[in-house]
């Protein structure tokens, strides 16, 4: 007989996760997919290169769309053939003014190699002797500069490395152009990969995404623009020769942050190298001024008006992918920076709203 005062045991309720081993996984997953991040780091910045390169795409055809009503396709073939002829002008441009200016420059650095060398010789620092001082000038020029008719023989060294560029840029190329083409259709097949509950809040996120680099983009275009305009002015006043395009490299240059203005310096130094060292001096010193005011203080302004971005970040975010990818991940770090922050802003946003 069973015994009625017999207390049925309750059901065990289901263990609850540790919140500690929930934290342990969700570091380790984060850890993982930045090593994972890091050896692919060449791929994915290629990636987002292009994903870039179609921002710019975007922006320009919307400017364009303002003025004339046409398709998309028309619109996009009208900008990419605008961009190549751009360009391919700039190239001709710069190929045409240092071939023009390089056997002037040689020969001035070796004049002034040989006054300093003679100042020395004076000043009883190095012994006088005019072969071995001859011969120790001679061997300098002929290092930092070959002679011009042999660089052509001598590049054949280079050919792996500009194969190596030229197929990353036909890749950045080809997914800007794809992706500008028809960004809709990337987004739905980016969005379907997620549970159907957060397609759309997932839509908006890379909405929001896509906005802020056409804005960051507008943002660095306009600084280039003016400190292509100053570099101009500022050489055209001096006297050094090709001023335009030193402006225009100097603005070029400057889309890389910080590193671009050392890069940009080197054809102006050399350019005014002919007209004497007080010149060169100058030059230098109103180079440093103007890129100094451009990128500590027009540029963080233009980009927290533009994309809400403090400049510590961007600084913080400088050093942090030039540690870890070189020249590649100063050269897309604010945009990525830029995204990446107002994506997560986004997201946790909607976790808040959402909990489930």
């Amino acid at each position: 007989m069973a015994n009625p005062h017999r207390i049925s045991p309750e059901p065990i309720p289901a263990a609850a996760p540790n919140p500690p081993t929930r934290a342990a996984l969700t570091v380790l997953v984060g850890a993982a997919g930045l090593f994972l991040a890091w050896m692919a780091a060449d791929g994915l910045f290629l990636i987002f290169a292009g994903l870039l390169f179609a921002a710019l795409l975007d922006a320009c055809m919307r400017g364009l769309s303002q003025l004339f009503a046409m398709p998309r396709r028309l619109n996009l073939a009208i900008v990419i053939v605008a961009m190549t002829l751009v360009v391919a002008g700039l190239l001709v441009w710069s190929g045409f003014s240092v071939a023009q200016r390089i056997d002037v420059l040689i020969e001035t650095l070796r004049q002034q190699l040989h006054a300093l060398e003679h100042s020395i010789v004076r000043l009883g620092v190095a012994p006088s002797g005019e072969g071995a001082t001859t011969g120790a000038v001679g061997s300098l020029v002929s290092f930092l500069f070959p002679n011009p008719h042999q660089l052509f023989g001598e590049a054949q060294s280079a050919f792996t490395v500009a194969l190596g560029g030229i197929g990353s840029a036909v890749i950045i190329l080809l997914i800007g152009g794809f992706v500008a083409a028809d960004p809709g259709l990337y987004r739905q097949g980016i969005v379907e990969l997620l549970p159907r509950r957060h397609r759309i809040h997932a839509g908006l996120v890379l909405d929001e995404m896509a906005l802020y680099l056409r804005r960051w983009l507008t943002g660095q275009l306009l600084a280039m623009l003016v400190l292509a305009l100053l570099t101009w002015i500022m050489l055209l006043i001096i006297g050094v020769p090709s001023p335009l395009l030193l402006g225009v490299q100097a603005g070029l240059f400057n889309f890389i942050p910080y590193l671009g203005a050392v890069i940009g310096a080197v054809p102006v130094f050399l350019m005014a190298l002919p007209l004497g060292v007080s010149s060169v001096l100058i030059t230098i010193a109103l180079f440093t001024v103007i890129h100094v005011g451009i990128a500590y203080i027009l540029t963080p302004i233009i980009q927290k008006e533009a994309v809400q971005l403090p400049p510590a970040l961007t600084l913080a975010g400088l050093v942090l992918f030039g540690v870890l990818f070189g020249i590649p991940g100063v050269a897309v770090a604010t945009p990525l920076v830029a995204a990446l922050r107002h994506a997560i802003l986004q997201l946790r946003d909607f976790r808040a709203q959402d909990p489930a």
